[in-house]
């Protein structure tokens, strides 16, 4: 890993990306990183949604064109692990201080109205601002999406997303923030909408709601959104709705029973390992070239 990023992933750990309320990314163009669990199969309705404490630009560059620019969590052979049981995160294994983390209660109140092997996941951040172009949004997928996937993810698809960024047509951040949950009280809250919690909507907290991410969130993401938990799956940037032009940031996994949402980063050889690989390359081919000569 390059030494700036070393320092970087240093100063996240120290400094951490506190920001009391979740934010969409509908005006800030940095929303929030969230994880959403939820339970719709055979009559639940329950779902989750945690601020996990780090924003969009924390994993990718500002602006539009950014999806060629690492952030300090895009860089390679970065782990992130937030355990939910003990309101932890780590940082490749150092303890990172984010501000005040609150999501026990909620996730334990998910386990507790959710049925073993229904539970699936969403992870997410997103930026609502400009047009056209100027958004971007983070989002889960396959790890290994098809070539029309790719092009179906585009422009018109990355806009049903983020429909549901604060002040969108199927807005889900603004009711969180009404008081709803640790989501307002503390730096990186949580709420958890269970049956007794008012209407199934997103009004209610219900994030999965039919006028909330159950069909602009998953009928935007082409690449796969939705996974059960316990399921690897990939974390896209879908950068100005370029069709085909998305790129895999990291791979994450939420393990229910554990009560941990983990994130990686693949090991990528820098430049000088390239340039080594080339030169090594290069020297191969001349050896056999005098190898035929002789």
């Amino acid at each position: 890993m390059q030494i700036k990023h070393i320092l970087a992933a240093a100063a996240l750990v120290a400094t951490g990306a506190a920001n009391a309320a979740i934010d969409g990314g509908g005006t800030s163009g940095n929303g929030s990183l969230f994880l959403a669990a939820f339970d719709t199969q055979n009559g639940t309705t329950t779902s989750g949604m945690f601020d996990l404490g780090y924003t969009l630009q924390d994993f990718v560059g500002a602006g539009t064109g950014s999806n060629t620019v690492v952030g300090t969590l895009g860089a390679a052979n970065t782990t992130v692990v937030w355990n939910f049981l003990n309101n932890s995160v780590t940082v490749n294994g150092t303890l990172a201080s984010i501000g005040t983390n609150s999501w026990t209660s909620a996730f334990n109140k998910l386990i507790a109205n959710s049925d073993a092997g229904e539970l699936q996941y969403v992870v997410g951040a997103l930026d609502n601002t400009g047009a056209g172009t100027g958004k971007r949004a983070l989002f889960t997928g396959s790890t290994t999406p098809t070539a029309q996937q790719l092009l179906d993810q585009n422009n018109a698809n990355l806009g049903t997303i983020l429909q549901t960024t604060n002040g969108g047509l199927r807005d889900v951040f603004t009711p969180l923030n009404n008081g709803l949950g640790t989501i307002a009280s503390a730096d990186n809250g949580a709420f958890t909408y269970a049956a007794g919690d008012g209407a199934t909507s997103r009004q209610a907290g219900y994030v999965v709601a039919g006028d909330g991410m159950a069909s602009n969130w998953v009928g935007g993401a082409k690449l796969g959104a939705t996974v059960d938990a316990g399921v690897e799956n990939g974390l896209w940037l879908g950068d100005g709705g370029t069709a085909g032009a998305e790129r895999l940031i990291g791979r994450v996994t939420f393990n229910a029973a554990a009560g941990t949402l983990t994130y990686t980063t693949a090991a990528v050889p820098e430049a000088s390992t390239y340039s080594m690989a080339l030169i090594g390359l290069v020297v191969a081919g001349i050896a056999a070239a005098r190898r035929r000569r002789a």
